[in-house]
């Protein structure tokens, strides 16, 4: 087994692990979340120095994963990565020995809303190149994603559609904040 087949498998493990821990935190038979992380796609990152004017140049627009979980490892624990929070962009201070957890959106949808999907963007550092490796974990193509409600009177937030449908239209348009869960959320909303 090569080096990326072993970090591809052991990211499945721990994925797994993490969706056992997400039922429970919702209270939920784990078998309703087993089928969440069914595929994963690694997608390695490069983004080169910048010398000359790295603060407007962006590695990566804002936007949201179209995924159950993404599992970041910063591989040369070069900051870049930022988050949106209160409309402010915070960097994402890299530590060498961790991986980093996002929430995609597919999680969102099936949460309900109680887990959300974080918007992220990548900057390019001026003097030192920035790797990474993101780990995309999507349900069944062909599945179904809806949200987990906790009791009856919980109001529905988010269509249940397939998780085919929901990647066609997160791939078909460009990186642009949250735009494709938008299309995901009921109009009541």
């Amino acid at each position: 087994m090569n080096c990326i087949e072993q970090y591809s498998s052991e990211v499945m493990k721990f994925t797994h692990s993490l969706a056992i821990l997400i039922a429970k935190t919702l209270d939920v038979d784990p078998e309703l979340v087993a089928d969440k992380h069914a595929s994963q796609f690694l997608r390695m990152n490069y983004y080169p120095p910048c010398t000359s004017t790295p603060e407007k140049v962006l590695g990566l627009s804002p936007h949201s994963d179209g995924s159950f979980l993404t599992i970041l490892l910063e591989v040369n624990s070069v900051q870049g990565l930022q988050i949106r929070r209160h409309g402010a962009w915070i960097p994402v201070k890299p530590h060498c020995d961790a991986l980093l957890v996002n929430v995609g959106d597919l999680l969102e949808i099936m949460t309900n809303g109680k887990y959300k999907s974080i918007e992220h963007r990548v900057t390019i550092n001026a003097h030192k190149e920035r790797l990474s490796i993101s780990a995309f974990q999507i349900p069944n193509y062909d599945g179904i994603i809806s949200p987990i409600l906790e009791n009856a009177e919980e109001k529905i937030l988010y269509k249940t559609m397939k998780v085919g449908e929901y990647l066609r239209l997160y791939f078909s348009n460009k990186l642009e904040g949250k735009r494709a869960l938008d299309y995901a959320k009921l109009s009541e909303i």
